[in-house]
């Protein structure tokens, strides 16, 4: 397999473990970037963006994201708060009026971004029609009432955080933009690479690769049962959090234009890792113009506390994920690294990046072949056991 892009000295056995998800784990395409101390060691990139294999990675070439798009948005709100423009224990209400009802207005915006506002589903069938219309979708889901008490349960906000974000941007940035435009005026000219939410129709689509589905029965065999049975419910939680609107159930679908051009900010991102990367490595590097302020930073590095009736998401049926300040946690089951205060996150089939501030380290992969493993892909965990080894073996 021809592999394309930088590597620094000391860190090609961690290229060597980017060939091996094509030889040995069925990777098609995919691109991988490592920061370690605010230096950029890896940029590599291989394979190839389209399904029939006549088109090859190249370095500028993108591909949906899906969940890892929710830690694009999160960063977008902590430079806002590095900046006093809001504090995460705010309440939401107090920026916008539409949450001053009933159990939402004592919803704070660390709850919200720790997916315990009960807002994980929207009632209203959506469409492409309404999300494409933010004023519209920005008014519906102000409306919807929450699904339990805020704070008691996690609840994973699957789609709606993404918009929550949005519209909340909306109202806390002196500029009022929505997440798409503060992304592409505050943070693309900062970064390397490519990261978007929502994109222009004279986007050069010819860069952004194919996306290969994981099969259904393959997906629902390494979810739990539990879960599984949910998803022929459609009057239950998960069900109506999963699956609303109703085109994201077809992975495929993020292969076309109509719908990438939506502002999807909880899992309609495109990107390669080097964009990735350089954002979230970017949030600590004192140099970088994206640094946040220590306060921010220490936030984001703080591990939440236990909701009150504990840690099982009543979403996915299981503990599994934690969330806080927008990212995605390391626990017990999808440890990810061995800090509490590391941060990230992680998308449907294998897309990743994340910060651990006790290494010093920054890794981000994306690719078009997609897992149906639902966290601590054997591709994943390829490329973090290699860099972890050469870390330590520097420290040593």
């Amino acid at each position: 397999m021809k592999i394309k892009g930088h590597v620094k000295k000391h860190y090609t056995e961690i290229a060597d473990s980017f060939r091996e998800n094509f030889e040995i784990h069925g990777e098609i395409g995919a691109s991988l970037c490592v920061y370690h101390k605010h230096e950029k060691v890896i940029d590599i990139w291989g394979g190839y963006k389209d399904l029939e294999k006549t088109k090859e990675w190249d370095e500028n070439t993108v591909v949906p994201m899906f969940s890892t798009t929710k830690a694009i948005a999160a960063s977008c709100l902590a430079i806002c708060h590095s900046r006093g423009l809001f504090d995460y224990k705010d309440y939401v209400s107090e920026y916008w009026p539409g949450f001053n009802t009933g159990s939402k207005k004592e919803i704070t915006i660390e709850q919200l971004l720790q997916h315990r506002a009960g807002l994980s589903a929207i009632d209203k069938k959506l469409d492409t029609y309404i999300i494409k219309d933010r004023s519209l979708l920005d008014s519906v889901i102000a409306d919807q009432e929450p699904h339990w008490q805020p704070g008691e349960y996690q609840g994973y906000h699957v789609w709606n955080i993404g918009w929550y974000i949005s519209s909340l941007l909306l109202r806390i940035d002196p500029e009022k933009r929505f997440l798409k435009e503060f992304l592409e005026q505050e943070v693309l000219p900062e970064i390397d690479g490519e990261i978007r939410i929502g994109l222009e129709h004279d986007y050069d689509w010819a860069e952004i690769a194919t996306l290969k589905p994981f099969s259904k029965v393959k997906g629902m065999l390494s979810m739990p049962l539990k879960f599984v049975l949910e998803f022929f419910k459609p009057w239950s939680l998960t069900y109506k959090s999963m699956l609303n609107p109703l085109f994201v159930s077809n992975h495929s679908n993020f292969n076309k234009p109509e719908i990438l051009q939506l502002e999807i900010g909880a899992g309609g991102g495109i990107g390669n890792a080097r964009g990735l990367a350089s954002l979230i490595d970017s949030l600590t590097n004192e140099k970088h113009p994206l640094c946040l302020s220590k306060q921010t930073a220490e936030y984001l590095m703080m591990y939440p506390d236990e909701p009150q009736k504990g840690w099982e998401d009543i979403v996915f049926k299981q503990d599994a994920f934690r969330f806080h300040a927008g990212f995605m946690k390391p626990s017990e089951k999808h440890n990810f690294s061995d800090s509490s205060k590391a941060f990230g996150g992680f998308g449907a089939g294998g897309s990743f990046v994340f910060h651990d501030p006790d290494k010093n380290l920054t890794i981000a992969y994306t690719m078009n072949n997609m897992s149906s493993e639902m966290m601590n892909m054997d591709r994943e965990l390829n490329i973090r056991d290699a860099v972890n080894k050469i870390i330590s073996n520097m420290r040593a």
